[in-house]
């Protein structure tokens, strides 16, 4: 059975907001999307990966970085996957319920 994770958050529609997952793209494992978003509640702004340190090292784990920008009022969700993308048999997925108030 897969390993899931859920939460919430509360943001604001006015201010963008980041989830940081650790991560360790040395491995071939990534985090994707693994729905698509309700484009009426929320935006994908960009993705990116930092290190854990200043002086990377190979086989070092450290965060992925996932920005959203709320659009209105209401909740909708984000679900998210890692796996290596030409193996999804094992996945951890995380699903992150997002209210939005103003």
């Amino acid at each position: 059975m897969p390993n899931v994770s859920t939460s919430s958050i509360h943001v604001s529609p006015s201010h963008s907001f980041s989830l940081s997952l650790e991560a360790n793209p040395s491995t071939g494992y990534q985090w994707l999307l693994s729905n698509p978003l309700d484009a009426k509640f929320l935006e994908f702004v960009s993705t990116h990966y930092t290190p854990a340190s200043p002086l990377p090292r190979i086989g070092q784990s450290g965060q992925q970085i996932f920005t959203f920008q709320p659009l209105r009022t209401g909740v909708t969700s984000i679900a998210l996957k890692y796996c290596r993308p030409w193996d999804e048999s094992d996945c951890a997925n995380v699903h992150f319920f997002v209210v939005t108030i103003a």
